[in-house]
C-alpha cells in the first residue's frame, strides 16, 4: 500500500523506514514542524517528577544545556515510544502509561504522592486533554513548562496532492486531532474535497478520527489502543505487522 506519513520530519523518517521494511511505499508530508525553546527558564528545586506527554517534549528537554542534570528525576511517559526514548536518553526511573492522558493520570496517582513536590509537565504551546486539571483535582501540584511549539503546515506538497487525486496514495496515518484537523483543512485548500473516496485513514485514537467524519474518505480505521504498535496493527492484512 502507498501510505501518506504526516508526522513531523524526525518521527516521519523513522516511521517510513518501518513501513518500507514491511513492503509499503511512503510519501512523507509533515503536517507540523517542531520548534524547540531550550532556553526557557526551569527550576529543579523540589520537583518530584517530570511528566512527558510526547516524544517532542522529551526532545525539547534533550536540547537544553542543563539536560544531564534532570536525569536523576523520575519520569512519567505518556506511552511506550516516549518511554523508550527516555530510557535511551539516560533516565533511570521511567514509568510508562498506555498512550493517553487518562492512563497517565492513573499512573501518576499510583506511583507518586500529592505531597511529594511539584510535577513538571513538559509541554508544547498546544496540549491535548487537561492533564493539569485532572491531577490538581486529586491534590497534585502541576507546573506546565512550554518548551516547544508545533507549527502547522501552510499547504500539502504537490506530490501529496497528485498522489491523492490520482488514487496512488491509498492511506494516510494521523496521530492527533490537531493533525487530522490540519489534514482536512489543507485538503480543502488544495481542492481535494470530493476526491478522497479512495483514501483510508488510519488514526491513533478516536479523538484523532473525529475531524475526518464528513470528508468522504473510503474508511476510517482507529487503533484499538492509542499507541503506535496498535496503529500499525491496523495494516496487518497487507503488511504482517504484529500488535
Amino acid at each position: 500500500m502507498h501510505l501518506l506519513v504526516t508526522r513531523p520530519r524526525k518521527d516521519a523518517d523513522a516511521l517510513a523506514q518501518v513501513l518500507q521494511a514491511h513492503g509499503h511505499e511512503v510519501t512523507i508530508d509533515p503536517l507540523m514542524s517542531i520548534e524547540f525553546h531550550p532556553d526557557t527558564p526551569l527550576t529543579r528545586t523540589g520537583v518530584q517528577a517530570l511528566l512527558i506527554t510526547s516524544a517532542n517534549g522529551l526532545r525539547a528537554m534533550m536540547a537544553r544545556a542543563d539536560f544531564s542534570e534532570w536525569l536523576r528525576l523520575p519520569l512519567v511517559a505518556v506511552g511506550p515510544t516516549t518511554a523508550a526514548l527516555a530510557r535511551e536518553a539516560g533516565f533511570c526511573s521511567v514509568f510508562e502509561a498506555d498512550g493517553d492522558v487518562v492512563s497517565l493520570v492513573e499512573l501518576v496517582q499510583k506511583k507518586l504522592q500529592p505531597d511529594g513536590g511539584p510535577l513538571l509537565h513538559i509541554a508544547g504551546t498546544v496540549v491535548a486533554g487537561d492533564l493539569k486539571g485532572a491531577l490538581e483535582a486529586d491534590g497534585f501540584w502541576v507546573e506546565r513548562a512550554v518548551l516547544y511549539e508545533a507549527k502547522t503546515a501552510d499547504s500539502l506538497s504537490p506530490g501529496t496532492i497528485t498522489g491523492v487525486r490520482s488514487g496512488m496514495i491509498a492511506g494516510v496515518l494521523l496521530y492527533s486531532k490537531r493533525s487530522a484537523e490540519t489534514f482536512v483543512h489543507l485538503c480543502q485548500a488544495a481542492g481535494l474535497s470530493g476526491q478522497l473516496s479512495g483514501l483510508n485513514a488510519y488514526c491513533l485514537s478516536a479523538n484523532a478520527a473525529l475531524p475526518l467524519q464528513d470528508i468522504g474518505l473510503r474508511a476510517i480505521h482507529v487503533a484499538s489502543a492509542p499507541n503506535e504498535t496498535d496503529l500499525l496493527a491496523l495494516l496487518d492484512p497487507v503488511s504482517g505487522f504484529q500488535s
